[in-house]
């Protein structure tokens, strides 16, 4: 299992990356010090890319109901997933990709 990098953080660390709480469902565009800072469970800061973990906001805290939570601690299957969990599991399967900002979202706010 691929390990943390500092390396991974200093490569992205200007980048927006498109956070989506798993609990709540609130979503914001930080870098991964920003995301951090605010309290959010998010690679590359907290895991690696892709590997399956809590993708939680500061707001939430608790981990029940994740992805992570119901695959790891209730060993439930990728089927026996809610639809919401499901996405989660291939966002995170097709990271970096599916959380960069593109010319059609995200990542820009401050652009005029």
């Amino acid at each position: 299992m691929p390990l943390p990098s500092k390396d991974s953080d200093k490569e992205y660390s200007d980048v927006k990356l498109h956070h989506i709480c798993e609990i709540c469902g609130s979503e914001a565009w930080l870098t991964p010090e920003e995301g951090f800072a605010e309290g959010w469970d998010y690679a590359p800061r907290m895991y690696p890319f892709k590997v399956i973990s809590p993708r939680t906001c500061g707001n939430c805290g608790g981990i029940e109901g994740t992805a992570w939570y119901e695959i790891c601690v209730k060993h439930k299957r990728f089927d026996e997933l809610t639809d919401k969990q499901k996405q989660t599991v291939m966002r995170i399967y097709n990271e970096l990709e599916s959380i960069l900002a593109t010319d059609n979202k995200g990542g820009d706010e401050d652009a005029d």
